[in-house]
């Protein structure tokens, strides 16, 4: 990003971040009954890789785009986060006060993995996602070739989505419900067991459920896990469907979990797991017996004594994964205790320990990579959408980075297309921004992207401390290009001794709330979240400038369509939408962030206009609007 968001280098050599990342796989080895994680990733997919060109791979992956995409607001995110002394549940309500969504890591907490988890798991409390940038990959896409044997320090592909997954793995929520199921998507610890919170005083009962075990672990071996009379991870029956056995077949595995040390029997089933297909079980437990029936036929029957009482789960270890849905306990006389169908989220289910951080948003992989370095990002973008389809895989571009755009959008499997530029300058604006969102703008419609943008809300060299209507004028101008993500650089104030001649962000150095926290926090709650939340679902055809006898570069002159016709006045830009029933739309946006704009618009039919701090919609009778430095208003035909 420029000004640099790079944090100091972290002293890593090569050998000690190989060493780091080998003791980091192992120890996701988690796993008594199959595979091993460190073989789990390079055996997914290494093969196919291979054979695989950059941008092939990127096409196949699948990706949602996370939470961050997904939850119907407006992304409103923030660059250098509070320092690691002051990530605190106070400070981080204080962001989401704000009107902030997410956080990138940064502020040193990019510089260690138990700064990030902390950051994480503050993050959890306050309400707020994260996008994580790791302290191991970022080194490695930063100091490593990839690929290529011939060069200096490199690793091969499969090494490095090893060490992606790894990476992704320390931090996403692995316990998950994904369209009305529940998908566990891998484990650690001692048995990775969950169960239903209010559970324990259960003795006698029947937990069914279905589920589909997903082939996903080394070897391509699958296994859903399910837990009954539950003492703590370390204390229950596990029994787990399995393709591991013989020839082939699936296998019923039955462990009995004591401290922590399982024993270990299993019952060979005459079938094989079919992928894709979704098993019936239910496990009843009378006394001492244990009955197992899987699609109603009866597959095992056992006797033990050790745990007579305890809530009912799931377990998966290690890189397995399964999905389970339609879970009922019912006791001995029939009478539900409880249900579940996981379309509600899992506030009833106590998760394992290390099962991930439900504020994970996705990786920041890398800022502002060379022309040279897309087919690097594409790989790993590909990669970390492997690891964990729900999530952000986020590259951020270089300001003026021309046709770099265009092949980042179409080679870099990101859903978003991000870059920066700060243009309130010491003495006035950058006017190569305009040109700046045009090619951006171009390249994210050619290739189905959301553009997402930073904005400048910090002083440093040669650029002022922006005002309120410098803040509101960046975000006017980036929704008219048809922006979907609002970024700020900087929150807190970066430390003048690192360079660049810092001055005031949203928080000073000392942690003091300055003018533009208060202006932030407004335009962010009363503006940009209901406005923007508004745009998501328009697409730009056009952006236009009224007013001015010669547009700068990336911007075309007004013309008419159905819904503005005529526009005099002062200058304006008009960012031109359709929606998905193509009604048109027209964000006006005030040209100057320093003087007041009257104009009259001629709209040859009904319209309304948004009011966004009432958050709907009003007839627009006469089309003349007047709008202060910066602001802008959004009008779509009736």
């Amino acid at each position: 990003m420029t000004p640099q968001h790079d944090e100091p280098d972290n002293g890593l050599s090569r050998k000690s971040f190989l060493a780091l990342g080998g003791a980091l796989v192992a120890a996701g080895v988690a796993n008594p009954f199959g595979g091993g994680a460190a073989s789990a990733a390079t055996a997914k997919t290494g093969a196919a890789a291979a054979a695989t060109t950059t941008a092939a791979a990127a096409a196949a992956s699948a990706t949602t785009g996370g939470p961050l995409m997904n939850d119907g607001r407006f992304p409103i995110g923030l660059f250098w986060p509070p320092p690691p002394t002051q990530t605190t549940v106070a400070r981080y309500r204080e962001i989401a006060e704000a009107g902030f969504t997410y956080v990138h890591g940064g502020n040193y907490s990019n510089s260690d993995v138990q700064i990030t988890t902390h950051m994480l798991r503050i993050a959890d409390e306050a309400g707020l996602k994260v996008l994580v940038e790791d302290p191991d990959i970022k080194w490695l896409l930063k100091n490593m070739n990839v690929g290529d044997p011939s060069a200096p320090n490199t690793i091969s592909e499969a090494e490095l989505r090893q060490r992606i997954t790894a990476a992704v793995n320390r931090y996403a929520p692995s316990w998950r419900a994904v369209g009305g199921r529940l998908h566990i998507s891998s484990g650690s610890g001692d048995g990775s067991v969950g169960w239903v919170a209010d559970g324990a005083s259960w003795s006698d009962y029947t937990f069914a459920f279905d589920t589909e075990p997903v082939r996903t672990g080394a070897g391509g071996y699958a296994q859903a896990g399910w837990a009954f009379r539950i003492q703590d991870e370390r204390n229950a029956y596990v029994w787990l469907l399995s393709t591991q056995g013989s020839d082939g077949k699936a296998v019923l595995k039955k462990a009995v979990f004591v401290n922590g040390n399982p024993t270990v029997t299993q019952v060979s089933l005459p079938y094989q797991l079919e992928p894709g297909k979704t098993y019936h079980v239910e496990t009843t437990l009378s006394g001492a017996t244990i009955t197992t029936r899987i699609d109603g036929v009866l597959v095992d029957t056992t006797t033990d004594t050790r745990f007579t009482s305890g809530s009912a789960g799931f377990r998966e270890a290690g890189p397995e994964s399964a999905y389970f849905d339609n879970v009922i306990v019912t006791g001995p006389g029939g009478a539900e205790l409880f249900s579940e169908t996981f379309d509600e989220g899992l506030s009833a289910w106590r998760l394992p320990a290390g099962s991930g951080y439900a504020s994970f948003a996705g990786m920041h992989l890398y800022d502002e990579p060379s022309v040279g370095q897309l087919p690097l990002m594409a790989k790993a973008v590909a990669m970390a959408n492997e690891a964990y389809p729900d999530a952000l895989s986020y590259v951020n571009m270089l300001p003026g980075f021309g046709a770099g755009y265009e092949q980042a959008a179409r080679d870099i499997d990101s859903p978003v297309l991000s870059f920066d530029r700060y243009p309130i300058l010491a003495s006035g604006e950058d006017l190569g921004y305009f040109e700046n969102w045009a090619q951006v703008r171009a390249a994210a419609l050619k290739h189905g992207r959301d553009s997402w943008v930073y904005i400048q809300s910090v002083g440093y060299a040669n650029h002022a401390i922006p005002t309120k209507a410098d803040i509101l004028w960046q975000i006017s101008i980036s929704l008219a290009y048809g922006c979907k993500g609002i970024q700020y650089f900087t929150y807190w104030t970066p430390d003048p001794a690192r360079g660049e001649a810092f001055t005031t962000g949203l928080i000073t150095v000392e942690g003091k709330r300055t003018p533009l926290y208060r202006y932030s926090k407004d335009i962010n709650r009363d503006v940009l979240a209901p406005l923007g939340k508004q745009m998501l679902g328009l697409t730009s055809t056009a952006v236009q400038l009224a007013g001015v006898a010669a547009p700068p570069a990336g911007l075309d002159p007004f013309a008419a369509d159905g819904l503005v016709s005529a526009v005099s006045g002062d200058p304006v830009v008009l960012g031109r939408f359709v929606d998905g029933d193509d009604r048109l739309h027209t964000l006006v946006a005030n040209y100057s962030r320093h003087e007041r704009a009257r104009v009259r618009l001629t709209l040859p039919a009904p319209a309304e206009a948004y009011d966004p701090r009432r958050d709907r919609w009003e007839r627009e009778r006469d089309g003349a609007l007047t709008l202060d430095a910066g602001e802008s208003v959004l009008l779509r035909a009736r």
